[in-house]
């Protein structure tokens, strides 16, 4: 007799993560993840700040308003103005992957930060949890979000056309919102449940450079704060939300792992692995920049001098960022930049340098634009064999006079090997949010980020702005 197949998969993959995420206590977490979690919270702090004066988060408020959205109770760092917490989550997840500048774990090929971080902040005003509750929220979600785009695994999910950080996000952001609100066990089951819905964003953005991208991981901590307040008050979702027979896992990918979900939950923390970034652009473009970095300290390269560049990487990364190559030699807009290897890299031959006011300038350059031309991004095969453990890259320049200069990066820096120094983490923050904040205020809310183990009341994360005005 033919066995009749289960419904019920051997492995309870969202039963198990809920369980952790609503049970989660801060006494459960190592010095280091507490660290970790500081260290990636000022980081995308500074991050939504400074992303308040963009054109893309002024539409988005003007938008928000349009929906009377505003006149809540809830901030968002860098602004004076009140929000309902699913916008005020919506705008601080936007904001904090608006520069592409904010975290990344290379293994899941995700940006954590955004939208847990994001949800987890609107959440805690809502019960008015202290900074210690925020840290242990943070790093639930940081574990669901990162654990169950393992188990897709998120490879085989993005060459499906799907944008990650907002697809599995949600969960994340879930999670973490979920934590803080006080769910059981089961309601966040419910919560993951409903937060299923809400798993979207692709990556047609790409075509035309659209804000769409900043949109998804906004829309993704607005909808885990959504699914967590949803689940608070006894609403159903759908059970077996990762694992069930259409649930995120066999919908999303091709290939599932659900057992790399749940191994080491508990006592192999993720969040860990997560780096940050010295560069406001895709990942795949940090290795090739740190190779240039490198080269021009060692020699004096300029760039009427060079005859051609070509620039190894793994497949994938080729893909988000090299092709099609006439599209990338071309920029048409700052989000395009964000993923042009031959933009990013024409800034940095030519200024030594690469940061986000350099975008816009680049644009206009006609020796970055000739530069360009003379890009060339292919599949390095040492590239791919390292892919997605490390985002490797190789550059090759080519002078006019024959000479050649090559340097390979295996690592980018900024992940958890190659971490930045103190002093550089410092800068990075302090250039991001000085304007808006003011020198006192930079100094405030850095302390106040250093002390969040303490205890302290979630409104000493929110610094007045001095200089950013709301329209």
């Amino acid at each position: 007799m033919t066995p009749v197949a289960s419904d019920t998969p051997d492995i309870a993959v969202t039963r198990t993560l809920a369980c952790f995420a609503a049970g989660l206590r801060f006494e459960d977490l190592p010095t280091d993840v507490v660290e970790r979690c500081k260290l990636l919270f000022m980081d995308l702090s500074g991050i939504i700040i400074r992303s308040q004066a963009l054109d893309s988060t002024l539409v988005l408020k003007a938008a928000l308003r349009d929906l009377d959205l505003d006149g809540g109770r809830t901030l968002v760092q860098g602004s004076a103005e009140r929000w309902r917490p699913q916008a005020a989550a919506l705008l601080a997840g936007a904001a904090a992957h608006s520069l592409d500048f904010d975290d990344t774990h290379a293994p899941a090929q995700l940006h954590p930060g955004a939208p847990v971080i994001a949800a987890a902040l609107a959440a805690a005003q809502m019960v008015d949890a202290d900074t210690r509750a925020l840290l242990t929220a943070i790093v639930a979600g940081y574990e669901v979000m990162i654990r169950v785009a393992l188990g897709l695994p998120v490879l085989k999910h993005g060459e499906r056309g799907f944008h990650p950080s907002a697809t599995v996000g949600v969960f994340g952001a879930t999670a973490a919102a979920g934590h803080l609100l006080g769910l059981d066990p089961l309601q966040m089951e419910h919560a993951f449940g409903t937060a299923l819905s809400e798993s979207a964003g692709t990556g047609q953005f790409v075509v035309n450079g659209a804000w769409t991208k900043r949109f998804h991981v906004g829309n993704a901590a607005a909808g885990g704060v959504l699914a967590a307040s949803l689940a608070r008050r006894g609403y159903t979702g759908a059970t077996q939300a990762f694992e069930g027979r259409e649930g995120f896992f066999k919908l999303y990918s091709p290939e599932p792992q659900p057992e790399k979900a749940v191994q080491g939950l508990g006592t192999d923390w993720e969040i860990l692995r997560s780096g940050l970034k010295p560069y406001p652009c895709c990942r795949g473009i940090h290795a090739p920049l740190d190779a240039v970095m490198a080269l021009h300290a060692r020699h004096d390269i300029r760039i009427d001098q060079i005859e051609s560049v070509r620039v190894g990487l793994a497949r994938r990364s080729v893909f988000v960022v090299g092709e099609p190559q006439a599209r990338r030699r071309e920029p048409q807009n700052v989000v395009d930049c964000q993923f042009s290897t031959h933009l990013c890299l024409s800034i940095a031959l030519k200024h030594r340098r690469m940061g986000w006011d350099d975008y816009e300038a680049a644009l206009a350059d006609p020796d970055i634009r000739a530069l360009m031309q003379r890009i060339d991004v292919y599949e390095d095969a040492e590239c791919e064999a390292n892919f997605p453990t490390a985002f490797s890259g190789v550059v090759e320049i080519r002078g006019a006079d024959g000479q050649m200069w090559r340097e390979f990066v295996y690592q980018p820096r900024g992940e958890p090997e190659t971490m930045l120094t103190p002093t550089e983490l410092r800068a990075k923050f302090s250039l991001l949010v000085r304007d808006a904040l003011g020198d006192q205020g930079e100094s405030a809310l850095f302390s106040a980020i250093q002390a969040m183990e303490q205890g302290r009341p979630v409104s000493s994360l929110f610094i007045p702005p001095v200089a950013i005005k709301t329209p």
